[in-house]
């Protein structure tokens, strides 16, 4: 979990494989809800080829459509997610030697299609009549079920390794009649936590750092210099004596890049 332009499915794809998984051919699939991720992996993985990426919100696919051909329908969108993990479940189940892991890129992003769906339900229902209406709490309930359905699905892959990114939410609140930034947290549907065994906060640090990108300042930094820096939040089982570490995930210093990855987590 991370802002943006930390690592996140970099990270992800370089602990997908160990050395042999690599060796093998052996493949691992990306279901892209940010519409990012083949740039990424084209651009930080040596055989490309064998990420299949598969992106959720297609321009071309009309079955995401409302009838106009232009308005996305939401429901269909995240029904498409959530059909696409039943058919890797089935893949896996043939041939899960072939592959290495799963890799659910943009969690956040499927979450507020989750929301967008459930307003379209409400405004369906007359419970509302515009989408940015207000509506009563527990009609959320509908957007965490989407959610967690789809996200349970995933986690329930017969594969090693599944891996889901997300982005950090600020948290504020008023002080002195004035908004104040109090904190972060994971942009998810609270629960999610319970069921990853992994969780790895990035940050990234520049010299003056900046608020407004999130973006940490770290001052024995040289002026052009960044640094991507992963801290191990919460392990569950094995490995859980590298709980509370931080390390120097991705380093930019006088225009070189050093990859350093997480290495006390390529099992």
């Amino acid at each position: 979990v991370g802002r943006e332009n930390t690592a996140k499915t970099g990270l992800s794809c370089w602990l997908a494989r160990t050395e042999e998984d690599i060796a093998a051919g052996k493949k691992v699939i990306v279901v892209d809800c940010d519409k990012s991720a083949m740039e990424t992996i084209s651009h930080v993985v040596e055989d490309p080829e064998n990420f299949l990426i598969y992106t959720m919100d297609d321009a071309a696919d009309d079955s995401i459509f409302k009838p106009d051909g232009v308005t996305v329908d939401y429901h269909a969108l995240v029904k498409k997610v959530k059909t696409f993990g039943n058919i890797i479940a089935e893949e896996i189940q043939e041939n899960g030697d072939e592959y290495a892991a799963v890799i659910f890129d943009g969690g956040s992003t499927f979450m507020k299609w989750c929301e967008f769906a459930m307003r379209e339900s409400l405004m369906k229902r007359g419970i509302i009549s515009d989408e940015g209406d207000n509506f009563n709490q527990k009609e959320w309930r509908e957007r965490n079920m989407l959610f967690r359905d789809t996200i349970n699905r995933f986690h329930t892959l017969d594969i090693d390794r599944v891996f889901f990114t997300f982005h950090m939410k600020e948290l504020s609140s008023y002080v002195n009649g004035e908004r104040v930034k109090t904190g972060e947290k994971i942009d998810w549907v609270d629960g999610t936590q319970r069921i990853v065994s992994q969780q790895i906060f990035l940050r990234r640090f520049t010299k003056k750092g900046d608020v407004a990108a999130g973006v940490e300042k770290d001052t024995d930094l040289g002026e052009d210099d960044f640094v991507i820096r992963g801290i191990i939040e919460e392990i569950k089982g094995r490995g859980m004596e590298h709980v509370g570490t931080e390390h120097d995930v991705l380093v930019v210093s006088n225009g070189e890049v050093t990859w350093n990855g997480l290495p006390p987590l390529r099992w």
